[in-house]
């Protein structure tokens, strides 16, 4: 006869009641959220949509973007398709004041990737440009870069 395991339990209807708070079965959530007595299968947990649903299952965008990219929304062109609730609410951010990808994902919750495709197809769409960030293009200060130049010295 083979060795019984001192960790296993005897065959018994009711032996899982001293372990288990809640008895299994159609009438029981399981503290999942899930509401089965409701007539449903649906996890009110699950309120936000998942990211691969959100992208389409994409995880990259053709787009080369860093997370210090400044975008800001471009006027909507009649006849222009309009995108999803996640990047209207990506528009919404961007609009007036250019915003770059890490705060666009902070400020919409997202995942960095998943704002990055958004992105992507909102420039496809010209319904996002690229913005240069304050300052950029202009002629450097040299009062300010003489100032950094002697930081620097001070310190090494």
């Amino acid at each position: 006869m083979p060795a019984r395991s001192a960790t296993r339990w005897r065959p018994s209807s009711e032996a899982w009641t001293s372990t288990w708070s809640w008895r299994p079965g159609p009438t029981h959530s399981a503290g999942r959220g899930c509401d089965v007595e409701a007539g449903g299968w649906a996890d009110s947990s699950l309120a936000d949509v998942r990211p691969y649903t959100i992208t389409g299952g994409r995880t990259r965008s053709h787009h080369t973007l860093h997370l210090t990219t400044c975008l800001i929304t471009r006027p909507a062109a009649p006849g222009t398709a309009h995108p999803s609730p996640e990047g209207e609410a990506l528009l919404l951010h961007c609009s007036g004041v250019p915003r770059s990808v890490a705060e666009l994902a902070a400020r919409t919750h997202q995942p960095v990737q998943v704002v990055k495709v958004l992105i992507g197809d909102l420039l496809d769409c010209d319904a996002l440009a690229r913005a240069n960030p304050v300052g950029a293009g202009a002629d450097p200060d040299v009062h300010l870069l003489e100032a950094l130049l002697h930081g620097l010295h001070t310190r090494l």
